[in-house]
């Protein structure tokens, strides 16, 4: 009798721990519901669960593709509410996932004209700007996948070249494995600058309303120019609680958690 009862309770809670799994709502219901909560206009509600989401991405199963979508919708919500350097944050992290998103592209361009601060930087070269965009309009593992391919047909040009048995034939051969020797190099080195941005993660958004930057990494320092929510900016080095920074042609000392790296 004593061993019937043990085997009954533990059938019961097996039970009732299958129907605590079945109750609980999987990401894509957490998703739709926060979608939901969105186009009503509760837009904190819609945001505490993007974040969530986000945050338990690696237990949710959640794709880097899910992810981006939960970005973008992410930065909608904060946009609703008026938290402009978060919206950007959030678009900036969708973009890395993806690119090629129009929607978020267009939404971060739209949130950056909000942004008080217009700093360029006058000393950038045309031809670095170029290259920096061509970079991101991929992932780092389509550019990897783009350079294997180059590097494929290349070799397939020179066995041309080596074996050809007449001149046009070798001559042609041997400019387009140039070309491809160029593009495999290319975006070989564009999966490299990816994985060191996403590595190091040296770019970051003001996530705060008005931020002075010293001159040295100490409230006491000179003010040598203000920054405001939603600017991006670059960081140098870290020392303490303070983050050496820099933003088109200036350089300054600012607090750690006045930003967010992207």
């Amino acid at each position: 009798m004593k061993r019937l009862s043990i085997i009954l309770f533990l059938l019961c809670s097996v039970g009732i721990h299958f129907v605590s799994i079945a109750q609980t709502p999987s990401a894509s219901e957490l998703f739709q519901q926060a979608n939901t909560l969105y186009s009503e206009g509760e837009y904190v509600q819609a945001e505490q669960i993007y974040q969530n989401l986000l945050a338990d991405h690696s237990e949710n199963g959640l794709s880097k593709h899910d992810r981006s979508l939960v970005y973008y919708n992410l930065g909608n919500a904060f946009f609703k509410q008026g938290e402009i350097g978060q919206s950007i944050l959030a678009y900036e992290r969708c973009l890395r996932l993806n690119p090629q998103m129009k929607d978020a592209k267009h939404n971060l361009s739209f949130a950056q004209t909000r942004i008080i601060d217009n700093i360029q930087d006058n000393h950038t070269f045309f031809l670095s700007t170029w290259l920096k965009n061509l970079r991101n309009l991929l992932s780092q593992s389509t550019w990897i996948m783009l350079s294997i391919i180059c590097f494929v047909i290349m070799l397939a040009s020179i066995i041309t070249f080596a074996l050809g048995r007449t001149v046009w034939i070798r001559r042609t051969s041997f400019y387009i494995g140039l070309v491809l020797l160029f593009v495999s190099i290319l975006t070989i080195i564009n999966a490299n600058s990816l994985h060191r941005r996403d590595t190091v993660r040296s770019e970051a958004i003001i996530t705060q309303g008005i931020v002075n930057a010293k001159s040295s990494p100490d409230r006491s320092g000179t003010d040598l120019f203000t920054l405001h929510e939603g600017t991006k900016i670059s960081i140098i080095e870290t020392l303490g609680e303070w983050c050496n920074i820099q933003v088109g042609n200036n350089e300054g000392w600012i607090m750690n958690n006045t930003l967010e790296q992207i």
